[in-house]
């Protein structure tokens, strides 16, 4: 082909480009999905955010940094990393235009933007587009992925701040030698009670604890201090607490946790102060993270809530083992020696035997040890997973030379779904009254109605709480979830008649942000205890906030 030929192709492809680029001026704004665009960093963000942004019926639904899937109708533009500047708020009328140039770099941008600008939008026209049409995404994730379908994944977009004061916290605190934050988070419960003719034998009237209550007040501070390797520390209060060990009294104020973690190593983490004990699944887990709105009667009953010791943790594996040791006596705060004071000695060992490329699909299995030696005595006792309600089964105060519980574990998440299993068998060494084992367990299962999927944290083995995609406060519909447990207990062996209580559950919650959180819980529980054998019937509602 000569040279005048190969021009004239050139030119002719130029020409035909231009026609039918979607340029425009002066038109209705389409229904939009503009991609690669970066939102330019103000005030204290300095750093650009590459996005995508949703326009539907001229108004701005979604900015997110994960891909917006297509639908029938609507155009997919690629900004081709362009820079953003203008108004963009979720749910108001688009009004921005996209350059070509970091204005930022160059100010040559900013005194000639005609020169730059690729797409511009306002007063409910476009007022030009010099974006290319590019087609949309498949809607099904495992065309692309080559996984299986029942193994695919496809998360919604996440939606991201769209203003400096939005993504602002100020309750944050930042300094040379500490950085870290103020937390807090209250939970009020209201509840309805229906009893049969057995379970008034059992408890009598319960009618009494048919009201509001708070159900926890906690707050506190969290951060790190600045070494070249951080500690973390996290110190907070609760007031009005019904989180139950072994005490029978509980004070309206106290300290939950106060700790310190030192890093030792690359891979390990030594935990001093008030903690938990890495025993199991529902007790690493966070109380409004659960399928339910209390933890099961088992954990309740037999693993305390937190006590005072030295963890040390780490992974191995790739981070698909976790593992974690420690040893707790409550003698410096508690009355009494070391020697009067329960000693116990706790081992926790988690393993991902399956994980998909992605991490949308794994298969958990875990297993806890706890020995104790019981100097003070024992009493389990628990209520009927309520936070208002008297103890259903209890063994009384009995003495006994020590205790050795097992915890096995197994859990399976699929993208929004979340299967959770845990058996407790609980051998104690009293022979005065027959060496009693003491067993429980629960099945837990959610559904993330709104496709979000529960994270899951590999330092710890444990899963995390439902992420919210899009807040309704940003034009979403909050994260929606569903919840079913069904739980079982008994602790009547040997000598001890302590009763036996299964608890079915069905739960449904809505986190309007990660700040707000509705949710309805109805329960059965069945309890074998005093000759009778009684049913119960409860309605609950939770509100919870936070300030995280």
């Amino acid at each position: 082909m000569s040279v005048d030929k190969r021009g004239f192709v050139l030119v002719t492809i130029l020409i035909v480009a231009a026609v039918l680029a979607p340029r425009a001026y002066g038109a209705e704004i389409p229904d939009l999905i503009i991609r690669n665009v970066h939102i330019i960093g103000t005030g204290s963000q300095t750093e650009h955010t590459l996005a995508n942004i949703q326009i539907v019926g001229n108004t701005i639904k979604l900015v997110s940094k994960d891909t917006i899937p297509t639908r029938d109708n609507i155009q997919v533009l690629d900004a081709e990393n362009g820079y953003l500047l203008g108004k963009l708020s979720v749910g108001s009328a688009p009004k921005f235009m996209i350059l070509s140039d970091d204005p930022t770099d160059d100010l040559n941008v900013l005194l000639d933007t005609k020169q730059f600008v690729r797409f511009a939008v306002a007063d409910g026209e476009l007022v030009v587009n010099e974006l290319i049409q590019v087609p949309g995404e498949p809607d099904d994730p495992s065309a692309t992925s080559g996984q299986p379908r029942w193994l695919s994944y496809q998360p919604p977009p996440f939606a991201i701040p769209t203003s400096v004061e939005a993504s602002r916290k100020w309750n944050v605190y930042k300094t040379k030698y500490t950085n870290g934050l103020f937390y807090s988070a209250l939970a009020l419960d209201r509840q309805r009670i229906s009893q049969d003719a057995e379970s008034r034998a059992q408890f009598g009237d319960l009618s009494d604890f048919e009201r509001g209550t708070i159900r926890a007040w906690r707050f506190g501070f969290a951060g790190t201090v600045n070494f070249d390797n951080p500690w973390i520390y996290n110190v907070n209060f609760t007031w009005n607490p019904f989180d139950r060990g072994f005490n029978e009294e509980i004070n309206e104020f106290q300290f939950l946790d106060y700790s310190l973690s030192i890093p030792a190593g690359e891979k390990v983490t030594v935990t001093i102060g008030n903690q938990k004990e890495p025993i199991n699944m529902e007790r690493t887990m966070s109380l409004l993270d659960l399928a339910a709105h209390e933890r099961s009667a088992a954990a309740d009953a037999m693993l305390p809530s937190r006590r005072f010791g030295v963890v040390v943790s780490g992974t191995a594996a790739n981070q698909h083992v976790s593992w974690a040791g420690g040893v707790f006596n409550d003698w410096l705060i508690d009355s009494g020696s070391f020697d009067e004071n329960a000693a116990v000695a706790v081992g926790r060992v988690t393993w991902l035997p399956f994980l998909t490329e992605d991490q949308s699909n794994l298969f958990h299995v875990g297993l806890g040890v706890r020995y104790a030696d019981t100097n003070e005595g024992l009493q389990y006792s628990v209520r009927p997973e309520m936070g208002n309600a008297p103890k259903f089964l209890d063994t009384e105060f009995f003495d006994a030379e020590s205790s050795t519980l097992y915890n096995l574990e197994a859990g399976w998440r699929s993208g929004p779904y979340l299967l959770l299993a845990e058996y407790i068998d609980n051998h104690v060494d009293a022979p005065n009254v027959g060496n009693p084992r003491f067993t429980g367990y629960h099945i837990s299962g959610t559904w993330s109605l709104s496709g979000e999927m529960r994270p899951y944290r590999k330092p710890s083995g444990s899963f995390g709480g439902l992420p919210v995609a899009q807040n309704v406060n940003q034009g979403g519909r909050g994260a929606w979830e569903v919840g079913l447990r069904f739980s079982s207990i008994d602790l009547t062996d040997g000598d001890i008649t302590g009763g036996e209580m299964d608890v079915a559950t069905a739960q449904i919650a809505w986190w309007a942000t990660r700040s707000m959180l509705v949710s309805l819980n109805f329960r059965r529980t069945w309890t074998d205890r005093f000759g009778f054998d009684g049913e119960m019937d409860a309605a609950g509602a939770r509100v919870a906030l936070f300030l995280q």
